[in-house]
């Protein structure tokens, strides 16, 4: 078993914030790749301004648990990127890396005179990524945006929830938390295309094109004229019944349960637990409409209530019939046996939050295990990455100190 990890020896020059660039470069740190995030405290990432615990304080750059979720194992250079002798950093470590990633609005890079052409320009085996909501082409490219104009954007918000009531949006923005594992998966293809051929790339990822991309039976269905369908609720098209129906719960707090038949054997494997006699057979299940459906689930509803979920949920599973507790994010950390089992968070000593559970990389790898390690200060490692990984002297280094180009 390989300690170092996957990627080690793989370095990354990374001018992410937020969300969604962070999480591309997490992955490929805790995979053994050495990633140098670049901030300033003149303009901080957003997730190490968002106060989100009671433990952390607005001014303190150093202690939001969803920075160090989303950039651990990285290293910190804080720099002013608008200093005059900011160049006199930033290109040595040009020459030092494999990948830059950045997630700016367009143009950006471009004003900074980082962008692609510049960069490849004297380095033609750089791979650079961009993360943005729409792309950094076409129409819509110079727009601002986040993951909910993306989103309402491509059809989802009109695809989820009731017919009869407002659109829906998940709670959590779904191409912010996608998207990265795409980058990551592109970002390898591009590494392995320039080992064997020695030349770099350009990798522009859209947000929004994820986002639609999520939309694609719903394409098909409208180019071949089938008709779209209406929203459903916790309908769907997939599935003959499907339905979220309540139980009981020994903390008297609301408890439900999702349940999906998708054949007639599942059917009557259901059918077959519940009370009573007078349930429909396949064919008739398939003939009720919305009021008979309502009344049937209404019915279902009855039977499930009187139900311990997690018991029903496996009881529902041994008969063959798919089906899961609508968990809470409490379930999610405290009661899954199975995340629990792969090691979903990995505990970490943060010097001022203390012990507390970090994200995992979702996928394993038996030969090289990725490495969470604890995400860094706010330049926590300039001395090292000027010293050791560009090779200054201690007087070199103590001249841009007194320059103030860490800011």
């Amino acid at each position: 078993m390989n300690q170092e990890g996957a990627l080690a020896g793989v370095k990354i020059l990374d001018f992410s914030w937020a969300l969604m660039g962070s999480l591309t470069t997490k992955q490929l740190a805790d995979h053994g790749a050495t990633v140098v995030k670049v901030e300033s405290a003149l303009r901080p990432c957003l997730s190490r301004i968002d106060k989100q615990v009671e433990a952390s304080q607005r001014r303190n750059l150093n202690d939001k648990p969803q920075f160090s979720h989303f950039n651990s194992s990285k290293l910190s250079l804080q720099i002013n990127m608008k200093h005059p002798r900011v160049r006199e950093i930033i290109d040595p470590l040009l020459d030092w890396a494999d990948i830059v990633v950045e997630n700016f609005s367009p143009g950006t890079m471009e004003k900074l005179g980082l962008d692609y052409t510049s960069i490849a320009a004297t380095h033609p085996g750089i791979i650079m990524l961009s993360g943005s909501v729409y792309g950094q082409t076409g129409p819509f490219a110079k727009n601002w945006g986040v993951d909910g104009t993306g989103a309402a954007l491509s059809g989802r918000m009109l695809k989820t929830g009731w017919q009869d009531r407002d659109p829906v949006s998940p709670s959590v923005p779904y191409g912010d938390v996608v998207l990265p594992y795409f980058m990551g998966a592109t970002i390898l293809a591009a590494l392995d295309y320039r080992d064997r051929t020695g030349q770099g790339q350009y990798i522009d990822a859209s947000m929004y094109e994820v986002c639609v991309q999520q939309m694609a039976e719903a394409v098909v269905e409208a180019q071949l004229l089938t008709g779209l369908d209406d929203r459903k609720g916790n309908h769907s098209t997939d599935a003959f019944f499907q339905g979220v129906f309540p139980c009981w719960n020994t903390d008297q707090e609301s408890a439900w349960i999702a349940i999906s038949v998708f054949d007639e054997q599942q059917w009557l494997a259901l059918s077959q637990l519940l009370p009573g006699t007078q349930w429909p057979d396949f064919d008739t299940l398939l003939r009720l409409d919305p009021s008979a459906m309502q009344a049937l689930e209404q019915r279902l509803a009855q039977w499930t209530t009187e139900q311990e979920r997690y018991a029903l949920m496996h009881t529902l599973q041994d008969a063959g019939v798919a089906a899961g507790v609508v968990q809470d994010i409490e379930d999610v950390l405290e009661h899954d046996p199975q995340l629990a089992h792969r090691r979903f968070l990995t505990e970490l000593q943060h010097p001022e939050l203390g012990v507390f559970g970090h994200q995992s990389p979702p996928f394993k790898l038996s030969r090289t295990p990725s490495q969470v390690k604890l995400a860094p200060a706010m330049g926590q490692h300039n001395e090292q990455i000027c010293k050791e990984i560009l090779g200054m002297s201690p007087a070199q280094y103590d001249e841009f100190v007194k320059a103030e180009l860490f800011a």
